[in-house]
């Protein structure tokens, strides 16, 4: 199928593009940017004018609420949610119920995830067993059932000596760590960074150190 989107604002950060034009588009890839290529005829002309045409957009924590939270939402409808909004890639934090700190729960949420079809889901593992702060989990497992990475979510870890453990593992074998940057004392309760807006909209404020 050919589709050609015209008047759109095309944005494209890996190409330094941001400006309004016509995409062309032939059997599911960009065939052409502003003039249609050589005998391209669309099948169908999408007009986006005064609308952004953009690659599917990357949500970096999304809480996609399974398993445990399914009285909150599903799977199934945050991922059409992400979808409506145009964002087509899904990274989901290890705090879910039980926490994705053994291979099985991270292939089941794949497994899901992929009989689904709708965007693309990214976990991360836990970094420690249960999100406490303690025992490392078996990153290298939890890397070969499909975590792209090991966090804490927003739980802490108060012994440094368990952190310094994580990281050097983690660097050993060139997996990627991601750690909240924020002092749960000091920015206990904080719901957006201190300054002006936050006083203004009445906001408790979490210390720009």
């Amino acid at each position: 199928m050919n589709l050609h989107i015209k008047n759109g604002r095309l944005i494209d950060p890996a190409n330094g593009i941001d400006s309004v034009t016509d995409l062309f588009i032939a059997d599911g890839k960009v065939a052409a940017i502003g003039n249609a290529p050589d005998g391209f005829t669309a099948d169908s002309t999408i007009d986006a004018t005064g609308l952004v045409v953009a690659p599917g957009l990357v949500d970096l924590s999304a809480r996609l609420r399974e398993p445990g939270y399914e009285y909150k939402a599903t799977l199934e409808s945050e991922m059409q949610a992400a979808i409506q909004g145009g964002v087509t890639t899904l990274v989901c934090p290890p705090d879910t119920d039980p926490v994705l700190d053994e291979p099985g729960l991270v292939e089941m949420l794949k497994h899901r995830a992929r009989n689904l079809n709708q965007a693309n889901v990214h976990p991360l593992g836990a970094l420690t067993m249960g999100l406490k702060g303690q025992a490392l989990t078996e990153m290298a497992e939890l890397t070969e059932a499909g975590c792209i990475g090991f966090a804490q979510a927003e739980v802490p870890i108060f012994d440094t000596n368990v952190l310094l453990r994580a990281l050097q593992y983690a660097k050993t074998f060139g997996y990627t760590v991601w750690l909240r940057p924020q002092d749960p004392h000091i920015g206990r309760g904080g719901v957006a960074h201190s300054g002006p807006l936050a006083t203004r909209l009445g906001l408790p404020g979490v210390p720009v150190m």
